[in-house]
């Protein structure tokens, strides 16, 4: 893999401007996801390349403009994934009390109490 983005970069870097995901993906013959990292894992132009609604330029063709857009960008959604894992570990937590109505009634919305306590709490 790293010949083959060897050759991505090679071709961002002499066509000069934005290059449409799906133009990389015909010309080298690769899924849209293998360009883009997954998880942990690098995606083929991770390591050389911008992407946008444009497709994918390479980082040292970027204008500063450009580049802010996709550094707030990637700043944003990371720090917005984070918040996403505070609340839900909050809500996992707070699940796991045992004096958390379980069920509701159905014409108010009142949380009917269990007297009964878990016995792993």
């Amino acid at each position: 893999m790293k010949d083959l983005a060897d050759k991505i970069e090679e071709y961002l870097l002499t066509a000069g401007c934005w290059v449409p995901a799906e133009a990389l993906c015909r010309y080298f013959d690769v899924t849209a996801r293998q360009l883009r990292q997954i998880g942990d894992r690098q995606g083929l132009c991770s390591a050389f390349a911008i992407s946008g609604d444009k497709g994918f330029k390479h980082v040292s063709l970027a204008p500063t403009t450009e580049w802010l857009h996709f550094k707030h960008r990637l700043r944003k959604h990371g720090i917005a994934e984070l918040v996403r894992v505070s609340k839900l570990d909050k809500r996992r937590h707070d699940a796991t009390k045992p004096w958390r109505a379980r069920q509701f009634e159905r014409d108010s919305g009142q949380g009917v109490m269990s007297l009964e306590f878990p016995t792993n709490a």
